[in-house]
């Protein structure tokens, strides 16, 4: 399903840069869309979702040209991005973090776990019976692991435009050019597993 073949880096530059792009006009409607239904509702919400979605456009602001960060820094986008999905698909969709904070040397490329979050909701049904739930842990190897629960769709959703599987095929060369160190992909009929290899930040 993930072949490596080798391609300029100039490809893989473009191809990241478009995914970074692609969250803005389709993840903006529905998340205005969600909150458009909370001000008059709840309040007190409406305002977390404002302050997290400003979260995320400024990271995606302050950190599009960037090549790799800090890991604590993707986790806290994560956290934000995460926390608006969760009220959009209300208790039938909720990410779990790593207790502790990672250690500060340790980065990855920017959205490659806003990625990952979006490939488990494109190919996969939740309920609030049969919740859909991504974990995301540090290994000891110094990787990170981020896994969901599969319940498979028999057509992927229409989350954004474009095939998520060539997507994490990019993600996987763009990893071995960086390091050397192959990002892990294990699909089983329960859980669908990606191992990210953590990396040494830039100074």
């Amino acid at each position: 399903m993930f072949e490596n073949n080798p391609l300029p880096n100039e490809h893989f530059q473009a191809q990241f840069a478009a995914l970074r792009d692609q969250i803005s006009p389709h993840f903006l409607f529905n998340s205005l869309s969600v909150l458009s239904s909370l001000v008059r509702k709840d309040p007190d919400l409406s305002e977390r979702f404002i302050d997290h979605l400003a979260r995320v456009y400024r990271y995606l602001l302050e950190h599009k040209d960037d090549e790799r960060l800090a890991l604590s820094a993707e986790l806290e986008f994560a956290r934000s991005f995460a926390f608006l999905l969760e009220v959009r698909f209300v208790r039938k969709f909720r990410v779990e973090f790593p207790a502790s904070d990672p250690a500060t040397t340790y980065a990855v490329l920017p959205f490659t776990l806003q990625l990952l979050i979006e490939n488990a909701i494109r190919h996969n049904r939740m309920s609030a019976s049969a919740p859909l739930v991504i974990s995301i842990d540090l290994e000891e190897n110094q990787y990170m692991r981020v896994s969901n629960n599969c319940q498979l769709r028999t057509q992927p959703e229409s989350f954004q435009p474009g095939s998520t599987y060539r997507n994490l095929a990019g993600i996987q060369q763009r990893y071995a050019m960086l390091t050397g160190m192959p990002v892990q992909v294990d699909d089983t009929d329960e859980q669908f597993t990606v191992r990210i290899p953590l990396l040494k930040p830039t100074r």
